[in-house]
């Protein structure tokens, strides 16, 4: 069972008493005047595993998972904490071995342990099937975890990188969406008549022209000045509309 520990309510417990801060159990025989035994159980361990780990597993939240399910360490009353020594930590695969150790033990109480750790994070996914040429909106888009180590830098991490945007083929639902299959909704069709602008702070002027290249908000297409049969480069502005940013090129 894999259980999901907060980094922020962990490493309290590396000092703490053993009746304390653990909730450590004590056991006796009936009728015994033996001191009873200090019995540590999975959530301990896990409490200190995760201290540990989460100084090595440093993004998104840490889940972990130990190899054994049930856990027990019992050592003389009197005794210290729980601490992690000799932690050994596999990034590429995941995985941990460490020992608990029992501090304040003679002989020193030790077990070894071992599972699977990795950081996890929340990225955006389409919720609903969204074809190209559908504008995805704020309903459109769901959360998921996923382990960091499984992400890159093309992989969508904030939804208003893709809140606007539309597929350029089908993308999965509930999947990361990477960037590079997403583009602008298409503003300028191919061979449409555009509208070419130019503003600057003295003047502001407006030709017609023909788009040689298809665009969406932001992208920069070629297009043709129909007066003069120029073709320069301009921004997709909006619907059919396109700006230049030299003086000189659009109504010459």
């Amino acid at each position: 069972m894999t259980r999901i520990l907060p980094i922020l309510l962990l490493g309290t417990a590396l000092l703490a008493a053993p009746g304390a801060a653990f909730g450590a159990t004590s056991t006796t025989p009936a009728g015994s005047d033996t001191p009873p035994a200090v019995v540590y159980g999975t959530s301990h361990v896990e409490a200190v595993l995760s201290d540990a780990l989460s100084r090595v597993v440093t993004v998104g939240r840490l889940q972990m998972e130990l190899d054994t399910r049930a856990v027990e360490l019992r050592a003389p009353q009197g005794a210290g904490g729980l601490t992690v020594e000799n932690l050994y930590y596999s990034p590429v695969q995941g995985r941990f071995a460490a020992e608990i150790v029992i501090s304040n033990t003679q002989p020193t109480v030790r077990l070894p342990v071992a599972g699977r750790a990795f950081g996890v994070v929340q990225v955006p996914v389409l919720a609903r099937r969204v074809v190209p040429g559908d504008i995805i909106g704020p309903g459109d888009v769901d959360w998921q975890d996923v382990r960091a180590d499984q992400t890159g830098s093309d992989t969508a991490a904030t939804d208003a990188q893709l809140i606007g945007m539309t597929p350029k083929r089908g993308v999965p639902t509930n999947q990361q969406v990477r960037l590079r299959d997403l583009q602008s909704p298409r503003m300028v069709d191919k061979g449409a008549l555009v509208t070419i602008t130019l503003a600057t702070e003295s003047l502001s002027l407006t030709t017609q022209g023909k788009a040689l290249q298809d665009g969406g908000r932001g992208d920069v297409i070629r297009v043709v000045n129909t007066q003069t049969n120029r073709i320069v480069e301009a921004t997709v502005a909006g619907p059919n509309i396109v700006a230049v940013a030299k003086p000189g090129f659009a109504a010459k």
